[in-house]
C-alpha cells in the first residue's frame, strides 16, 4: 500500500491547504485556514498532523526566530511528493488492475496531456 493511500482526511486537507499557498505556513497559518473552511479544530490537531507530514516526507519544515523562540513553518514540495508518490502509485495499480491496464492509463494519460497542451 502507497503511503498516499495511508493519508487520512486532515492529512489530505492540510496538504490541500499547502499546495495552495504561496509560500510557507505556520501551524497558527494552517489552523485558520482550516477553520475558515468551517471544521472546528484544535491545534493540537493541526501540530500533530502536520508533523507526520513531516515524518512521511511530504512537507518541509524550517525553523525561524519568533518573540524570542523558534516556530516552524511548513511547505509542500510537489516535485518532491510527486518523485516519491507516483512510482509508489503505479506499482499498487500494477497490482490491482494489471500491466495492461496501467499500460493503457499511462497512454491515456499522455493523450490528454498532449490535447491540453494544443489548445493552450
Amino acid at each position: 500500500m502507497t503511503q498516499w493511500t495511508q493519508l487520512g482526511p486532515r492529512e489530505r486537507e492540510l496538504l490541500t491547504v499547502l499546495r495552495r499557498a504561496d509560500g510557507s505556513l505556520t501551524t497558527r497559518d494552517l489552523l485558520d485556514a482550516i477553520r475558515d473552511r468551517g471544521d472546528d479544530v484544535a491545534y493540537t490537531t493541526v501540530k500533530r498532523t502536520v508533523d507526520r507530514l513531516v515524518e512521511k516526507e511530504l512537507v518541509e519544515q524550517e525553523c525561524e526566530p519568533h518573540r524570542g523562540g523558534t516556530r516552524h513553518r511548513y511547505r509542500f514540495d510537489v516535485e518532491a511528493a510527486r518523485r516519491r508518490l507516483i512510482p509508489e502509485f503505479v506499482a499498487e495499480l500494477r497490482v490491482v488492475l494489471g500491466d495492461q491496464a496501467v499500460e493503457r492509463l499511462a497512454v491515456r494519460t499522455a493523450c490528454d496531456t498532449d490535447e491540453i497542451d494544443e489548445r493552450q
